[in-house]
């Protein structure tokens, strides 16, 4: 089961969003709440699949740390010695940047590809969003992704370094706090830099590795442009990846359309994602998405009349269109 279509989430979502990420928290002021659904029967509302929360900057309200993995060199030479160490800084370098966050999706009874083609489309739709608001959002982008954990839900790399800072249950103090719990520990973390070469071999192993559960979100927001960036978080040493927002391809190839009616499928339909207001373009409320084929003209994006009324638009209306390289870019 793929997504149809992704939109601003609404008060009536919150309680599936709850059930999909844990979470029911509406979008706070400098954020916008995107869920990708199913295709509704009928009138009704269909199930929500994905989540996604983009932020315009992290860390300019309550400060957010990371670790950055770099490296010290200590040499040698009349000795024949020379050892290169990992090291571990604490810092808040992503401070200012956006954000992609909060990804969650549904995985029972959904099929691998399906799973992939709706967290594709949240993402290309979020990285729409940023292109027709672009003076909202950051030079870079982040997002965080989860790092390994054993079967009780303990971080590895937090038993081998932050448990001697912070005693207490990390995970009972994440949930009491929600995420400005990183920055009050982060008062008790050491401010010099850690060689990784001290802490335990589990952790080490640990520093930059995806959670098996977050492979696949890993691969797909690779494949939309964004890499590790030498940081992780401090919890779980879970990796940062992060881009140059204008580098990246839908962000870069996103124009504005005029939408038209296609009479039939053409052999050169060119796959697209477009995104469709009914007010002005880029509205944060009123929008849909949705990754389409149609013929793509120097100034109009042809699509199906089933295409124009799930997007709740008309032939003759402006979108925003990014065209996929290939099939689906």
């Amino acid at each position: 089961m793929k997504a149809a279509l992704v939109r601003p989430a609404g008060a009536a979502d919150l309680p599936q969003l709850q059930a999909l990420s844990g979470s029911a928290a509406p979008a706070a002021d400098g954020e916008v709440l995107l869920v990708a659904q199913a295709a509704p029967p009928d009138d009704e509302p269909g199930a929500l699949l994905a989540c996604l929360r983009l932020r315009q900057a992290v860390g300019m309200d309550v400060p957010r740390v990371w670790y950055h993995v770099g490296c010290t060199v200590h040499a040698a030479p009349e000795l024949g010695l020379f050892h290169r160490q990992r090291t571990l800084m604490l810092g808040h370098d992503h401070t200012g940047a956006s954000e992609l966050a909060d990804i969650a999706w549904a995985r029972e009874d959904v099929a691998l590809s399906d799973q992939a083609a709706t967290l594709q489309l949240l993402v290309q739709t979020a990285l729409l969003l940023i292109a027709c608001n672009r003076a909202r959002y950051a030079g870079r982008l982040i997002t965080e992704l989860p790092g390994p954990r054993d079967s009780s839900g303990q971080s590895p790399f937090w038993q081998g370094l932050g448990r001697h800072f912070y005693p207490g249950d990390a995970q009972a103090a994440a949930v009491a706090h929600g995420a400005a719990w990183r920055t009050h520990v982060s008062a008790l973390l050491p401010r010099q830099p850690v060689y990784t070469s001290f802490l335990p071999a589990p952790a080490q192993v640990a520093i930059a590795q995806v959670h098996s559960d977050a492979l696949l979100l890993r691969d797909v927001l690779e494949q939309a442009g964004l890499r590790y960036s030498h940081h992780v978080n401090v919890e779980d040493a879970g990796p940062v990846l992060e881009a140059t927002t204008d580098d990246l391809a839908t962000v870069r190839r996103a124009r504005r359309f005029m939408l038209a009616l296609a009479l039939a499928p053409q052999e050169k339909d060119q796959a697209c994602v477009v995104l469709a207001t009914s007010a002005d373009a880029g509205a944060d409320g009123g929008w849909r998405a949705k990754r389409v084929r149609g013929q793509v003209q120097s100034a109009s994006l042809a699509i199906s009349g089933e295409a124009l009324a799930l997007l709740g638009t008309a032939a003759g209306s402006r979108a925003w269109v990014t065209p996929l390289a290939g099939d689906g870019g």
